[in-house]
């Protein structure tokens, strides 16, 4: 009898671990049962056989245990890495944070200020600012710039003139090397305000917005 069908049933990475076990029990007793009645009587099963599958399925046992040991250490794990995400998050109350995003807020008496990372020199840099609607309201064309990081500030006035008003825009960096689109990275930087505790995660309230703790890349200290 080959009970490596058994061994593949229970796959220590399918399944719950409880029915895995359950079940590897089930079939081998129903396996061992059923060759016990049909053999042969005048060739039995032989002693030294039997004694092997036996162990075989004790080794099968083994390793249901050994997953179950493995998937409780793995929730503790991920507790441990929540806490201490959560505990880092509250740390981060009052210092100042640079972070990834393209969704800024403008607010009263106050230009929208950002910095944005291009992999190599420009020939030039499209600027361009949407409302919240997706809506343009702002372009500026910047020509010849390294590659790095480079600041910009908005006033907050529409490509007519317009004041517009306070709220949540959106940034798009639009790099060209010759005809060759390329990629950028948007920052915003200001003050860690406050943590906001979601189902989907950890946020840091930064100038009013919702950063992802895992967006932010640097860390100070505000200067009073």
């Amino acid at each position: 009898m080959n009970v490596n069908g058994i061994q593949n049933a229970n796959n220590p990475y399918a399944g719950n671990t409880a029915d895995r076990n359950a079940m590897g029990q089930q079939e081998f007793l129903q396996l061992l049962v059923a060759q016990m009645k049909n053999q042969d009587p005048i060739n039995p099963m032989d002693g030294t056989e039997f004694a092997s599958q036996l162990a075989q399925f004790n080794s099968v046992e083994q390793l249901i245990g050994v997953n179950s040991a493995l998937t409780g250490l793995q929730q503790s794990q991920n507790l441990m890495s929540a806490g201490l995400t959560n505990s880092m998050a509250a740390a981060l109350t009052g210092k100042e944070v640079k972070a990834l995003s393209n969704q800024f807020n403008l607010q009263e008496n106050s230009s929208l200020d950002f910095s944005y990372k291009i992999p190599k020199s420009a020939t030039e840099v499209e600027i361009i600012i949407k409302d919240e609607n997706g809506n343009q309201v702002y372009s500026d064309t910047i020509k010849g710039l390294q590659k790095g990081e480079h600041d910009y500030s908005w006033d907050g006035f529409s490509a007519n003139g317009n004041k517009m008003p306070n709220g949540q825009y959106y940034v798009e960096v639009r790099p060209k090397s010759g005809n060759s689109p390329m990629s950028a990275l948007t920052y915003t930087k200001g003050i860690a305000e406050r943590v906001k505790f979601t189902g989907s995660g950890v946020y840091l309230i930064v100038n009013g917005l919702e950063v992802a703790i895992g967006n932010v890349e640097e860390i100070g200290i505000k200067n009073d």
